[in-house]
């Protein structure tokens, strides 16, 4: 084997060791929030009785197993030294959906004690979220909204992120649902070229109405640059078996974290 080959093998294999979504594809694009390409109607207190069809699901509408929350995308800046700050970027893609003054990615980094060079933890992150919520959040709660959990089958998985973007409570109290933030490896992923890496996405609808995973979906923002090795639209949509494929990587692949779920 040449050492062409031989340098690019062992970049992936220790690329699969970091918790982080680092890549080694090149390009830039804009830095900060993006517009939502995505349509949501307002949000209500209460399921509608009897939804009209919408090319877009309707927040708090649990009677069809539908559900969103209203967010904003963010693109991490694209040069090495943020190649690892994918939790960073969906802690502020979920911060967004409770405040409209959403903290600088560096701050989030703080607060989430990342690592430039392997990314942040489960823990860390959930731990930054309720620094940043609970001001608002435990005066009406009495507690923090985020905990970080260890979850390991699909239908857990679901029912997460059911109960929580169609959180009535959070509705009536805060006039939106909860967004749920996952831990993924990327190599399924759309827009990722079957780059291997440790991911944080922040999921922000659902369409489980079909009761099956093949069909199916869920969606969520996608804020790495290129250099991390993401090329694809802001917002993704995918079934959820696949999802569950990319959750499954990581409890396989990354078990030093085991905390795959922020909800």
């Amino acid at each position: 084997m040449s050492q062409g080959v031989i340098k690019p093998a062992l970049a992936m294999a220790f690329a699969e060791l970091l918790p982080s979504c680092f890549g080694a594809q090149v390009n830039t694009r804009p830095v900060g929030p993006v517009a939502l390409a995505y349509n949501f109607p307002k949000p209500t207190a209460s399921p509608s009785a009897t939804p009209e069809p919408e090319p877009s699901v309707t927040v708090g509408q649990v009677a069809t197993s539908q559900g969103a929350v209203e967010v904003r995308g963010y693109h991490e800046p694209g040069d090495w030294a943020h190649r690892n700050y994918c939790g960073a970027g969906a802690t502020q893609v979920l911060l967004s959906a409770w405040m409209s003054d959403v903290p600088d990615i560096e701050a989030v980094a703080r607060a989430s004690k990342l690592n430039p060079n392997r990314g942040e933890y489960g823990a860390d992150a959930t731990n930054a979220i309720n620094a940043f919520l609970n001001p608002m959040v435990v005066p009406v709660l009495g507690q923090p909204r985020y905990q970080a959990a260890h979850i390991t089958t699909l239908d857990e998985v679901q029912a997460r992120i059911e109960q929580d973007i169609t959180d009535q409570q959070a509705i009536m109290t805060f006039g939106h649902g909860v967004p749920v933030m996952l831990q993924t490896m990327t190599k399924t992923m759309p827009g990722w070229n079957r780059w291997n890496a440790t991911h944080m996405i922040t999921v922000f609808a659902f369409d489980f109405s079909h009761h099956d995973p093949a069909l199916d979906t869920v969606t969520y923002a996608e804020t790495p640059s290129p250099l991390a090795g993401y090329r694809g639209p802001d917002f993704q949509t995918i079934k959820v078996k696949a999802l569950w494929v990319a959750m499954q990587a990581y409890l396989r692949e990354f078990p030093a974290d085991p905390m795959n779920v922020i909800s």
